[in-house]
């Protein structure tokens, strides 16, 4: 028989597939969007800068609503924002409203930041600690799960004939609108599950830290504010590579792919994307996360070298490998950052998903180097993350 723990966890999980289908099908598209509304890169950027900018108005206060009203009910609430924000993109394209579809991303982004600040902290204590990091990689895994299929349902529903942004509007239009009511149906069901307040989630201070203290080491501990600014730099390449992978594949001056086939390597992409969630969370039980993440950086960082300087198949191959190592970055730091912090997660944990700001602000700053020089050039931007992320797990290896 399950328990009301287990139930949980297997409804955050389904949370995560839902919201990460939601999101793939929302930024599967920005090509289009560049076409559609004439941006330049900068400006097509402008949807992951609404979509993270919520990171840092609401992750914290989130950490305080999760004490009065419970994570589960925190997750309804992400599902319901995810669900009203998806369906504003439909007014935002017949109008052609730009302003209107950057709103609808900062709804999603409120949404997508509810889900993290409430989620990952079900996901950390909803087993054994042990199990933390490979919990977390598993419900991030199965959003990429949902990302892999979403790219081909899109093959699948958009006729191959059908090529001209114009006419791929309707379809569009159809896949937005349909997603929308399976996130707020799924909002609906998650109201009636028991369970989930901060009591039931919120593991035990540490026997180590006084009771009193509590409250201040959270925010004062070197691995946390590090451990925030690792987040911030690596989820601002990962924003960057999500946000103009089409974009980069279809480049002539890289590969030249039609729209179709970009949108094909998308699914190869989020696979290895997935792959690499389940295969880190595997490897995770068998060597420490830190020594698992110490080998991924330095593998990205070979990548994202090849990714700068490659042309034709090498660059496609580069930058889709690319997605398996960079799957576990952010679920691992974070484990790494909130390990032994006690009643005091929720609190970190808005502090540290506010490094969401970075997948706010370096794609614009990766958009204007592509608008300023080329866009492979631009991918260069991630060799100071990477490096410091690096560094940063080192350093939590040794202590």
């Amino acid at each position: 028989m399950l328990t009301h723990r287990r139930v949980l966890l297997l409804a955050v999980y389904a949370v995560y597939f839902i919201c990460g289908l939601a999101q793939c099908f929302e930024g599967l598209f920005l090509p289009e969007f560049k076409t559609h509304f004439g941006l330049t890169y900068t400006e097509q950027m402008y949807t992951m800068f609404a979509k993270n900018t919520p990171f840092v108005f609401f992750s914290i206060a989130i950490g305080f609503l999760i004490r009065k009203i419970g994570y589960k009910n925190c997750l309804t609430i992400a599902l319901f924002l995810f669900a009203l924000g998806t369906w504003l993109l439909v007014p935002g394209l017949r109008q052609q409203n730009y302003a209107l579809v950057l709103a609808a991303f900062f709804i999603i982004g409120t949404g997508f930041n509810v889900e993290l600040v409430a989620g990952n902290p079900m996901l950390s204590a909803l087993g054994n600690r042990g199990g933390s990091a490979s919990r977390l990689n598993i419900g991030n895994a199965l959003g990429a799960i949902a990302q892999i299929i979403a790219p081909l349902f899109i093959v699948v529903l958009i006729p191959e004939t059908v090529v001209s942004v114009a006419d791929k509007l309707p379809y569009i239009d159809g896949i937005f609108i349909v997603t929308a009511i399976v996130l707020g149906l799924t909002g609906v069901i998650t109201l009636f599950l028991k369970g989930g307040n901060s009591t039931d989630i919120t593991a035990p201070i540490s026997l180590n830290q006084p009771a009193d203290n509590a409250a201040s080491a959270s925010w004062l501990q070197p691995k946390v504010v590090l451990g925030f600014v690792a987040i911030f730099l690596v989820i601002g390449v990962e924003a960057g590579l999500f946000g103009l992978y089409r974009n980069y594949l279809e480049d002539p001056g890289v590969a030249g792919l039609s729209a179709r086939q970009s949108q094909q390597w998308f699914t190869v992409y989020f696979a290895a994307f997935a792959a690499g969630r389940l295969v880190g969370s595997y490897v995770q039980k068998k060597w420490t996360p830190a020594n698992v993440l110490t080998v991924w950086l330095l593998v990205a960082l070979t990548l994202l070298v090849v990714v700068v300087v490659a042309q034709g198949w090498l660059a496609v191959v580069a930058i889709t490998a690319l997605g398996f190592f960079v799957s576990i970055f952010f679920p691992t730091l974070y484990a790494l950052a909130i390990e032994g912090l006690g009643e005091n997660t929720a609190q970190a944990s808005g502090l540290l998903t506010m490094g969401f700001l970075g997948a706010a602000l370096l794609p614009v700053l990766q958009g204007q180097l592509a608008d300023t020089t080329s866009l492979s050039t631009s991918f260069a931007i991630g060799f100071v993350p990477y490096v410091f992320a690096l560094v940063y797990v080192l350093r939590s290896k040794r202590s």
